[in-house]
């Protein structure tokens, strides 16, 4: 699937699960969340769908094969050199919360089940409504965005 942004954190000085970014989002938003799932291939992912007016799923990414180096990537591309605050910090993230797209058209709702498709970048960091959720998650786990979208790497 194909992420709309990332924020990236350090899972050895926080740990981060679905149910608490729930809660952080009820808490200090107007919008409501639904848990979800992707799974296909054997592989079942948990989500959360946050439902601001453009809805988006969240979910964990925590695989030390490649997350890793993904993030050092990000820095590289943005043209940070090592020597920079905002490379070192994400250099040392080995876990990120991968935002992503969802259409209405694109959620099926059974009796006991919602499958969510996501794929794209409908979903801007910049939309007030997006952003104002990214920016009290990535404050909360003291994240870095990476905003897909817009091509920035930011300091939560």
């Amino acid at each position: 699937m194909i992420s709309s942004a990332h924020i990236c954190y350090e899972s050895t000085e926080v740990h981060v699960e679905l149910e608490a970014i729930s809660e952080q989002v009820e808490n200090n938003t107007n919008w409501k969340t639904v848990f979800t799932e992707w799974s296909g291939f054997g592989v079942v992912v948990p989500q959360l769908m946050v439902l601001t007016p453009t809805p988006f799923i969240i979910q964990i990414e925590k695989d030390p094969e490649w997350v890793p180096e993904e993030n050092r990537e990000f820095a590289e591309w943005a043209g940070l050199s090592e020597d920079n605050e905002l490379y070192r910090k994400l250099s040392r993230c080995d876990a990120r919360l991968a935002i992503q797209s969802v259409t209405p058209d694109q959620v099926t709702t059974t009796g006991q089940e919602m499958f969510v498709f996501a794929f794209g970048d409908t979903v801007d960091p910049k939309n007030i409504e997006v952003s104002e959720v990214l920016k009290i998650i990535g404050k909360k786990i003291s994240g870095v965005l990476h905003d897909c979208v817009n091509d920035e790497l930011l300091q939560c």
